[in-house]
């Protein structure tokens, strides 16, 4: 629990402190009345006496008495009727209200608790002051009287007389009703007052030495008051403010019927025999042994606002809000208490009180424990009662759930109540071991009694003094929870278990068991107290949040709080409710209990629209519909969102409607919810008109992600600075035209462009929401056309829209959208349109719109709630976010191109030409226009005046010789600079450059409101679906010198022609001139897939683009001309020859073989246009730039470009597509195809012709090289007959036919002494010259062979003769090894024959 005022102590000793009765003359209330208040209240605030008394015990010894606090009533007090009491209760509830909290930090998080709870301090003393004196505990009963009279009074002995007279009244009516007294012989005082205005000193003094006299020395004193004379200042403290509380009159109290005008009182002094009625001024009430004791809460039927299901038989405390809220109770906290009173009126005022406690109360106190001391010694062992000796001895011990029937009736005087009588003089004095000594004595003979509310009172006390002493354990802590067990169960006193559940907490949470605390204030709680149940359950919340830091349970903190608030709230206590539950809301914020968490902010909602909070209301109500955090959607049925939606929106009307603020601006609104990482903000000017048989450019688009191609159309761009201005910025920044939360940078619009907004809104509820009239708010400032950048006012249509006027301006054109149906649980995307008009600054900061709500049905009728609100766009931690601050520029150009109309369906390379269009409709001139492609090899510009093609792209791409730089830099520019050319090209006169595309030419321009066309040659191919195209143009802005637009052309892809080649080399003698040839082997295959099947392929054309090599024959079959359908094959072989002239540098040469020669697409020949400009196959990479490999470092002896060409029917669609591809021939016997690499040396070549190259294939897998820089071939007899009988040798001729095929000379060393080892053939022997080898150094060198030199692309015939010493079998290409040597700085390349030349020697007859 929280710390109170006062210490567990403090609290229980103020509240069992002594009790005096005051017996007042008429006269009295005259005097005192000077100062508006009753003498009761005059001396109650100087009642705590700061002061230490002693007395002895009967024992001797000497008892220390501090702090000591006693308590004066009027001897007339009456506890307040059932009303009056709820109604003080729920006051001292509602006027203690403080909001002061102190955070502490549990389970690393903070929480704001209250530092002190005011409203349960004053609730608990009030709920103690209001109870009804009781006759099993005498705490509360008057232990002394002091009779009052004045010096005003003619006769004071016959006043006095007369006092004593009534106090003789009450103190022997019979049987007794209030007052009640300690016992029958209490203190009796007399104090005689002095009214210093009205009467003089002389004749106070007189009257007060006739009354000491008459009544004793001792048992009189004198108090003078209203002293205060005209020149005294006022007293600087009001001491009464706390202790004068007034009651309703009769007039302004709630009027119940059945209600008895006094409270009922018990009877607990009957004699053995004799059951007596009594009756009091205004009812009679019949009393018998089951009669209960009853609570001035307590009504013999439950009132209106009492709960008929409650667990007691009567209701003990209000819950009626209209008690302590609607009830009007005058005001009387302007009183002025003490205006006759001066400083020396109040020292003597506690001068009185002291020498009263010190003089007569603690004598007359000492004295009374002495004779109660010594008649419980008597009584030991003696009983007083039949009745209790009979049940002591045969009783069968207390009942557990039975109803009080106390069969033991006490008489006033008996030994048990004596000894209660002690206990309490010994607790009220501070003597907390003796007391508890004298009730634990007590609670035996109670409990052998069967005397169960004496038992449970004595158990309590007990338990108290064992507490106060200092000697608390766990023995003494179950003599409470038994007390208050007994009060609930047993004798059914709901108000007195109540009372004992706030002492036991009180001890029980010093100790620390803050847990047994909790659970001892959660069993208090009912349903027939609403006000009670609140208290008890905040304070058992509390106790839950004050155990150790490790033991804190902040959950079934959280929870009980709610529960606090809840009852709170019924017993009207709004105030409360609403901070119970703002504590209850930190432990559930962010926990993500969303049932839970939306219950709190619905409840703190309503209760601050009790409270008057209407701003409060909206934020908690808000809460419910649009977390800032937690699961995407709401967990509550849509019936119980649509109820949040209403009392949302009637809530948010109340604001409204008293709020200033809102007369000029829009209101926030939780729902919908803004994906504020969707907004986008796109500007690219106007889209051109439709048109039929004409597509505009794809561009950007708000609601199309086209992030993937984000880094090609950044590298395009940068290409395309390097081609229009020459170089690329040091710090290059991409153009920026669609701006989202990832991008850095202010939008920029030229003046009178519209610019298209899109943002994405998502209702998290399962109802439907409509928007209404839905327009955005922004802020302008223009700029005026001054050097100073003057700005003009502030344009906001904010205040315009929030009066639900619309903005007529030149200035801003704004779109609004009449209406949006937002079903449940949807996202919806809508794109507003804004055209600046001026040149300024635009900043677009929230939407406005009108919320219907829809219902669960989704249909919004005329009944419907309507509110105004906004969504904020801008973000409040986002400080970066640039994507609404909007620069309005001057007017540009502005482009917008179209293209004919082409089909997305496409077969891999595929030929088309379309049409392209760029319009100029911006007020701006169009300048240096420049078009880049992200695939030359698949998409190109061209002009209309060239027809033909030399082929410089092969030539640049294949066989240009790389420039070799001094710095590695350099070559890197050099090569950026040629990649850039290939991509980026300048429009010219409205057709493409048919150049090198150099950066030093200028594009077109196109005036504002003209139009240029230019022709595109597409080739879709599978690897590349989709080409991008990037326009640029220059605006003669500095803000914006150039502007972009994209196009991206996206095709379905279908793979219908496969094309596979094999090229082989052979040596062809004619005329005895060796020539080396080439054979390709073509394999044509129609790949369509079963889908596609319908496509048929035909073969048209063959050509062969290169340098060295012409084709000069194709062997096909016959029906070749046949179309190719699904997975048909055709094989063709295409003979070349090298071409041994010159060829200029810069140019490529080409040859064509027809295959189809009777179609007309066959006619034209490879270097016609369109073919012309695809007879490359780069792959090129737009983001992989490897300025290493420049590609045109050759090393393989073809370097041949095979262009196949090919016509594809699709009798489905009705359409024919014309295309070809190209295959880039390196090096022989390596397989290649249309887009990937094939590599099949396992497979032999056919023998086509004479001689055919068998040394390519032979033993293939032992070599590593996969060309040879020469080729050889032997002459030779195949058999010979020799007789070795004759001549021990056989000579045999033999031509060795050398081809030189590269292009440079080579030096050829021929040995003959390394032959190879052949285990099933003979060796051979060399006649002839023979030379040294080519590193002989000298005649030391032991290889010997035949060296030649071959110019490039020559051959050498060489006839040497071999030598035999025997017949058989033997091979004469093993029989010596080639070396080759290009130049003196390349290392020798030796080549091992394998030829398969064999020769046999047979030996003749």
């Amino acid at each position: 629990m929280n710390k109170s005022g006062k210490t567990a102590q403090e609290f229980i000793q103020s509240s069992f402190s002594p009790i005096i009765a005051i017996l007042c003359s008429p006269k009295v209330d005259n005097i005192v009345s000077k100062n508006n208040l009753s003498l009761a209240e005059l001396l109650q605030p100087f009642a705590n006496l700061d002061w230490e008394g002693q007395f002895r015990d009967p024992g001797g010894s000497i008892c220390s008495v501090k702090n000591w606090k006693i308590i004066i009533r009027d001897v007339n007090w009456k506890p307040v009727q059932p009303m009056e009491a709820r109604r003080q209760l729920n006051n001292a509830a509602l006027h203690n209200y403080n909001e002061k909290t102190i955070s502490l930090d549990l389970e690393g998080r903070k929480f704001d608790v209250p530092q002190l709870t005011p409203w349960f301090d004053a609730w608990r003393e009030t709920y103690l002051e209001v109870q009804f004196p009781s006759d099993h505990e005498f705490t509360k009963h008057y232990l002394a009287c002091i009779i009052v009279g004045t010096t005003q009074e003619e006769n004071i002995i016959d006043c006095f007389n007369s006092l004593n007279q009534q106090y003789a009244q009450l103190q022997n009516v019979t049987p007794p009703k209030l007052p009640k007294w300690f016992n029958s012989g209490v203190l009796k005082t007399y104090l005689l007052l002095h009214d210093v205005s009205c009467v003089t000193k002389e004749k106070a003094d007189t009257a007060f030495d006739t009354l000491k006299q008459t009544f004793g020395a001792n048992n009189c004193f004198l108090l003078s008051i209203n002293s205060k004379s005209t020149t005294d200042s006022h007293l600087s403290t009001d001491y009464w403010t706390n202790c004068v509380k007034r009651t309703l009159d009769a007039d302004n109290s709630v009027s119940l019927s059945n209600l008895p005008t006094t409270p009922l009182e018990p009877q607990p002094v009957i004699t053995s025999s004799n059951i007596a009625n009594t009756a009091d001024d205004t009812s009679s009430i019949t009393s018998s042994t089951n009669q209960e004791l009853l609570h001035p809460l307590t009504t013999t039927e439950n009132d209106v606002y009492d709960n008929a299901n409650s667990l007691q038989t009567h209701s003990f405390s209000g819950s009626s809000e209209s008690v302590s809220v609607t009830g009007k109770v005058a005001d009387y906290t302007t009183e002025v208490h003490g205006a006759a009173l001066n400083a020396n009126d109040i020292e003597a005022i506690k001068k009185f009180l002291q020498e009263y406690a010190s003089k007569s109360l603690l004598p007359y106190l000492e004295k009374q424990i002495s004779q109660l001391s010594e008649a419980v010694a008597n009584r030991k062992g003696v009983s007083r009662s039949l009745l209790s000796a009979t049940k002591r001895w045969f009783g069968t011990g207390k009942g557990g759930n039975t109803t009080v029937n106390n069969t033991v009736i006490y008489s006033n005087d008996c030994p048990e109540l004596q000894l209660r009588r002690l206990g309490d003089l010994w607790f009220m004095c501070g003597q907390w071991q003796r007391a508890f000594d004298t009730y634990h004595t007590a609670k035996r003979e109670f409990y052998a009694d069967s005397a169960w509310l004496c038992y449970a009172g004595a158990l309590e006390m007990a338990a108290i003094s064992a507490f106060m002493a200092g000697d608390s354990n766990r023995k003494t802590q179950g003599y409470m929870e038994e007390s208050i067990v007994t009060y609930l169960n047993t004798c059914r006193m709901v108000q007195y278990a109540v009372r004992a559940t706030l002492l036991s907490v009180l001890c029980l949470s010093n100790a620390g068991l803050h847990g047994e605390a909790a659970k001892q204030l959660i069993r208090m709680t009912s349903e027939d107290s609403d006000l009670r149940s609140a208290m008890l359950l905040e304070q058992a919340a509390l106790c839950f949040l004050a155990g150790p830091g490790s033991k804190a349970m902040c959950r079934k903190y959280a929870f009980h709080m709610v529960l606090s608030g809840h009852r709170f709230s019924k017993a009207g206590q709004k105030k409360h409710a609403y901070r119970c539950y703002k504590q209850a809301y930190q432990v559930y914020e962010g926990s993500g209990w969303r049932l839970a968490t939306d219950h709190v902010q619905f409840a703190l909602g309503r209760l601050a629209s009790a409270l008057r909070r209407p701003r409060a209301a909206v934020q908690w109500l808000a809460g419910p519909l649009a977390p800032p955090a937690g699961p995407a959607h709401a967990p509550q049925p849509p019936h119980q969102q649509d109820a949040f939606l209403r009392e949302y929106m009637l809530a948010h009307q109340q604001w409204i409607e008293s709020c200033e603020e809102f007369r000029d601006a829009v209101p926030p609104l939780p729902l919908p919810l803004l994906e504020r990482g969707a907004t986008a903000l796109l500007c690219v000017g106007p889209a051109p008109l439709s048109s039929p048989g004409r597509v505009p450019a794809s561009s950007l688009a708000l609601h199309r992600a086209d992030s993937a191609h984000n880094l090609h159309w950044y590298k395009l761009e940068e290409m395309l600075l390097q081609v229009a201005q020459g170089a690329v910025p040091m710090i290059f920044k991409p153009t920026v035209d669609l701006y989202t939360e990832s991008t850095d940078a202010n939008p920029i619009v030229p003046q009178g462009e519209p610019l298209q907004i899109s943002l994405t809104l998502r209702n998290p509820l399962k109802i439907s929401l409509l928007l209404k009239d839905a327009e955005l708010l922004w802020k302008f400032v223009p700029i005026t056309n001054d050097t100073e950048g003057h700005e003009e006012e502030v344009l906001n249509n904010e205040p315009f829209v929030a009066a639900g006027q619309a903005l007529e301006s030149n200035i801003i054109y704004g779109q609004k959208i009449k209406s949006v149906l937002l079903e449940g649980e949807c996202t919806k995307v809508l794109t507003f349109s804004v055209t600046p008009l001026k040149v300024g600054q635009l900043c677009i900061h929230g939407l406005a719109y009108k919320l219907i709500n829809a219902g669960e049905g989704g249909n919004g009728n005329g009944n419907s709630v309507m509110i105004s609100g906004k969504v904020n766009l801008l973000s409040d931690t986002n400080s970066f976010d640039k994507r609404l601050h909007i620069n309005v520029i001057p007017e540009t150009p502005c482009l917008q191109m179209t293209f004919s109309e082409t089909p997305s369906d496409a077969i891999s390379g595929e030929i088309r030409a379309i049409d392209m269009e760029l319009r100029n409709v911006g007020p701006v001139d169009m300048k240096n226009i420049h078009i880049a492609v992200s695939h030359p090899e698949c998409i190109t510009l061209i002009n209309d005046d060239i027809q033909e093609d030399d082929f410089k792209a092969l030539y640049l791409e294949k066989y240009q010789e790389q420039p070799v730089y001094a710095e590695e830099r350099m070559g890197r520019v050099q090569a950026w600079r040629a990649r850039a050319a290939q991509h980026a090209r300048p429009l010219r006169g409205g057709s493409s450059d048919s150049g090198s595309g150099s950066s030093s030419g200028r594009g077109s321009t196109v005036r504002s409101g003209a139009a240029a066309r230019a022709r595109l040659l597409l080739r879709p191919r599978s690897t590349a679906p989709e080409l991008l195209l990037l326009a640029y143009y220059e605006t003669g802005d500095r803000t914006r010198p150039y502007r972009l637009l994209r196009h991206v052309f996206r095709f379905r892809v279908t793979e219908a022609v496969e094309v596979s080649v094999i090229p082989l080399r052979s040596i062809r003698t004619v005329k005895n001139e060796v020539f080396e040839n080439m054979n390709l082997n073509v394999e044509f295959k129609n790949v369509t897939s079963e889908k596609d099947e319908n496509i048929a392929v035909k073969i048209l054309e063959a050509s062969l683009l290169s340098r060295q090599w012409k084709l000069t024959d194709i062997t096909a079959a016959k029906d070749s001309d046949d179309p190719l359908t699904a997975y048909e094959k055709l094989h063709t072989i295409l003979k070349a020859q090298r071409n041994l002239g010159e060829m200029p540098e810069g140019k490529v040469d080409y040859s064509c073989l027809k295959i189809a020669k009777d179609h007309r697409e066959s006619v034209a020949d490879v270097n016609s246009i369109p073919y012309s400009k695809f007879v490359t196959d780069s792959r090129t990479s737009l983001l992989e730039m490897n300025f290493e490999d420049t590609g045109n470092q050759r090393s393989g002896l073809i370097q041949s470009m095979l262009v196949i060409r090919w016509v594809a029917v699709d009798k489905a669609k009705q359409r024919s597509a014309i295309g070809q591809h190209c295959v880039w021939l390196e090096c022989f016997t390596k397989a290649q195809s249309w887009e990937t690499e094939i590599l099949k040396p396992e497979i032999p070549s056919l023998q086509l012709e004479e001689n055919n190259s068998k040394i390519d294939f032979l033993d293939v897998k032992k070599k590593t090289r996969t060309d040879n820089i020469v080729l050889f071939k032997l002459e030779h007899t195949n058999l010979i007959d020799h007789n070795f009988h004759q001549k021990k040798l056989c000579l045999i001729p033999i031509t060795i036919n050398i081809i030189n095929c590269y292009g440079v000379p080579v030096n050829v060393f021929i040995d003959m002494t390394q032959q190879q080892s052949r285990d099933s053939f003979g060796e051979l022997g060399w006649a002839g010259a023979l030379h040294n080898g080519p590193d002989a150094e000298g005649e030391e060198s032991k290889d010997l062979g035949v060296r030649v030199s071959i110019d490039r692309f020559s051959s050498r015939r060489l006839r040497m003769s071999a030598l035999c010493a025997a017949p058989g079998s033997y091979l004469v290409g093993s029989g010596f090894t080639l070396t080759a040597t290009v130049d003196s700085t390349t290392r020798p390349a030796t080549l091992c024959s394998n030829n398969a030349s064999l020769l046999v020697v047979r030996q003749s007859a």
